[in-house]
């Protein structure tokens, strides 16, 4: 649980994380400020708005206790606002959009995927849905230990690693 906290539990200022570039891109690309994306990017804002005051709520349960599984929650939403904000900004630039500035193929020192190109902004926030416990996972832990739903069928649950079939 925190591990997933510290992904999608920080509480961030407003208009910043995944909906900043994207607001950047529509400010920037004049030719597709139309009803349809700003429609499209206003749903991302609230997404995003809503993300962030649930994480002020968990940090305000953190202070006086451990984790509990609204961390997943966070985690799962803030990984699927990150990938559809991408998408969405790459939708707005275009072509633009696959500039990079770095073709050395090495990994950085350090580096904000925000600071980034939204080339290489979308392609790395399809990690967000697979670090700290995949989406799937994050869905199967929401629907057993918050919704309290039966657990997924496991045929194979009481047999130890080395014993399964290969």
């Amino acid at each position: 649980m925190n591990e997933r906290v510290a992904i999608g539990g920080a509480v961030a200022p407003r208009e910043s994380g995944p909906i900043r570039p994207l607001v950047a891109a529509w400010r920037a690309s004049e030719a597709h400020q139309d009803p349809d994306s700003y429609d499209a990017m206003m749903d991302l804002w609230v997404d995003a708005e809503a993300l962030r005051l649930t994480g002020v709520r968990l940090g305000q349960q953190l202070e006086v206790g451990a984790p509990g599984p609204e961390g997943s929650g966070l985690k799962l939403a803030f990984a699927d606002l990150a990938q559809e904000t991408a998408s969405l900004a790459l939708d707005l630039l275009g072509p633009e959009a696959l500039r990079y500035d770095d073709w050395s193929l090495r990994r950085p020192d350090f580096t904000d995927a925000l600071d980034r190109e939204p080339g290489y902004w979308y392609l790395r926030n399809r990690a967000n849905s697979i670090e700290g416990g995949t989406s799937e996972i994050m869905r199967n832990i929401i629907s057993e230990r918050v919704l309290g739903l039966p657990p997924e069928a496991r045929g194979q649950r009481d047999t130890p690693w080395k014993d399964l079939p290969k």
